[in-house]
């Protein structure tokens, strides 16, 4: 249903990469993350990521910069956990989707950032759904023996499997572009490519650009500050932004939280705590009926270690929790011609992500 997908929409964009000016319409405040929401991400770095601290002896920048012909890679692994109420019926979906990517340095820009091949290796999906008529799961591994059947079914997970593309990314960690997606295309639509519109293929494109490929790998270039830092730093990030007919506020808060010497150089570790805020209308229309906003909590929390000798992300940890309440009302001609079905209800949506990014190299695949 509508609702219920616009809802989940709130559940991803929780990467902040631009400021912006706050909205005016009616406001409603929701929990901040406190700042010990970062220890339980603290527990999560290893060996690897820990050392000595290191006192500067003044601020330093950090930039994402690369060298032409180097190559590196990251393990994606995204779960998501989904409570879906209408009044006191449930659903509950699960899901873990697995990326293993690598990329190669095409281009290097003097000034930080540059432009990089990727490639995704292979993709994993479980899925378990549960409903009152009803359970099911799902798996998918673009690894398994499959079936034209089952490839053209995943379609939107193994599309970048084996099709290598490009992308641009800034001295800060934002990916400005994403291209060269001919043969990304040519595996989602298989053999309904030769038949598709070039007007069509074109907006697939941005569509499998932005919701499949950069809200995936922005993950693992975190923006960071335009500014040098030290232990201690923070910076802030404020975006308002519109979902569908819901308009939040996200605010970022980020903190170096240390500067150590790790096996692999230097790294710094950076805590981030994300919180939402509700910026529309409490009431508002959302195409199958009325709706009144009346709890409305996003927070999110996690840390980043920061490699300053790669001059790129080593690791990441990300949570973000959704609580979101409102009560509906359908329109009175659908009550007329169902007045069982079309009642009042409150909807609620309990939901959280686990996001983490980690080192991967082809001889490092597992399962």
């Amino acid at each position: 249903m509508l609702l219920r997908n616009a809802l989940l929409l709130v559940l991803f964009p929780m990467l902040l990469c631009s400021c912006g000016q706050e909205n005016k319409k009616a406001e409603m405040d929701v929990k901040s993350v406190t700042d010990s929401g970062g220890d339980e991400s603290e527990q999560m770095l290893t060996a690897d990521d820990r050392g000595a601290s290191i006192a500067l002896d003044a601020p330093v920048s950090l930039t994402y910069h690369f060298t032409r012909g180097d190559r590196f890679g990251y393990a994606f692994t995204s779960l998501q956990q989904v409570n879906l109420y209408k009044d006191s019926v449930a659903e509950k979906n699960r899901q873990e989707i697995r990326h293993w990517y690598r990329f190669e340095v095409l281009e290097a820009a003097e000034g930080g950032g540059g432009r990089l091949r990727v490639t995704c290796d292979r993709v994993t999906f479980h899925g378990s759904y549960e409903a009152p008529d009803g359970k099911n799961e799902l798996d998918y591994d673009s690894d398994a023996d499959n079936s034209y059947e089952v490839e053209k079914r995943f379609a939107e997970h193994n599309a970048p499997v084996d099709a290598p593309f490009e992308i641009t990314v800034d001295p800060d960690g934002r990916i400005s572009s994403v291209s060269k997606l001919d043969s990304v295309v040519k595996n989602y639509l298989r053999d309904d490519y030769g038949t598709t519109r070039k007007s069509d293929i074109e907006s697939i494109k941005q569509a499998i650009s932005v919701a499949k490929l950069k809200a995936v790998l922005q993950l693992a270039f975190q923006k960071l500050a335009d500014h040098p830092v030290a232990k201690d730093s923070t910076w802030q990030i404020v975006r308002p932004e519109t979902l569908g007919y819901l308009a939040k506020e996200d605010v970022a808060r980020y903190t170096v939280k240390d500067i150590v010497s790790s096996p692999k150089g230097r790294v710094a570790h950076i805590a981030v705590h994300i919180s939402s805020r509700y910026t529309g209308d409490k009431t508002f229309d959302t195409g199958q009926g009325m709706a009144t906003m009346d709890t409305f909590d996003v927070t999110a929390g996690g840390i980043t270690v920061f490699n300053m000798l790669h001059g790129r992300m080593q690791r990441r940890n990300l949570r973000t929790d959704v609580n979101v309440r409102m009560y509906v009302e359908p329109p009175d001609e659908l009550k007329e011609l169902a007045p069982e079905q079309a009642k009042n209800f409150w909807w609620t949506q309990k939901a959280y992500t686990e996001d983490r990014i980690e080192p991967y190299s082809p001889t490092t695949l597992d399962n």
